[in-house]
């Protein structure tokens, strides 16, 4: 279990920094013998704790848009609960390889824009309708694969050309909601290590305090860049466990 509290620091580090990562604790659970339903539900609350204080060190900085979060936080927190309910009653593989499609396109997108100038630091601006479905979106992926919100809306903003640093800034809060419902709903269903998961945020939670110092130390083509090979990192293991295995996350 070691291993486990030593990989969860590093997916820690790697959401503070650019709000995805966190695919990995739920294989990692299941290797320490965790089953998969319990895996998702305990990573969900985990994520809970961590994007507390992820939030509380971007809001610090300033980084925050207080009202897209909140916009992206009520479609995640009317749609977590129904993405944990899709998880029990859809194939794991399919659940997958969707998901990891969904990570390929969202990975080549971000890789081949052209370097950013600086108008085109700050992204477009995306509207309230097109925000709240954004956390509809987020909310549904994270309850269906536990995986965190960020993991998701970072991605869904990237592809509606809206600026890397504002995705992730408002992925943090945005995660509160997301992964609350989709705990939730996993709670519900008895899918929740509630001891586990207090343990595992500790670990996380220190890896995302250095991940969000690490976030604001990073120009937006670099942090583009960043978020677009993790997608695709995270697409090809998901690829290559679909192949060797058949199963789900």
């Amino acid at each position: 279990m070691l291993a486990v509290f030593a990989g969860t620091s590093a997916i820690g580090i790697s959401i503070g920094i650019v709000g995805v990562g966190g695919v990995f604790l739920i294989p990692m659970l299941v290797w320490a013998g965790v089953p998969l339903e319990t895996a998702i539900g305990t990573s969900l609350l985990t994520f809970f704790m961590a994007a507390i204080v992820a939030t509380i060190v971007y809001a610090l900085h300033g980084s925050i848009d207080w009202q897209a979060s909140l916009l992206t936080g009520i479609g995640s927190l009317a749609s977590g609960a129904l993405g944990a309910r899709l998880s029990v009653a859809l194939p794991p593989n399919a659940v997958t390889a969707c998901f990891a499609f969904f990570l390929i396109v969202t990975g080549i997108t971000a890789l081949s824009r052209s370097r950013l100038s600086v108008a085109a630091e700050h992204g477009r601006k995306l509207g309230p309708a097109t925000l709240v479905a954004c956390g509809v979106v987020a909310g549904l992926g994270s309850g269906l694969t536990g995986v965190g919100g960020p993991a998701v809306l970072v991605p869904v903003m990237l592809m509606l050309r809206a600026a890397p640093a504002t995705a992730v800034a408002v992925s943090q809060p945005n995660a509160i909601f997301s992964s609350a419902s989709g705990a939730l709903g996993h709670i519900l269903f008895g899918h929740v290590d509630a001891r586990l998961a207090g343990m595992l945020a500790i670990f996380c939670c220190a890896g995302v305090i250095v991940g969000a110092i690490l976030h604001q130390r990073t120009s937006a083509d670099t942090l583009r860049k960043i978020v677009g090979v993790a997608v695709l990192a995270l697409a090809c293991y998901l690829v290559v466990k679909l192949i060797r295995s058949g199963q789900g996350l």
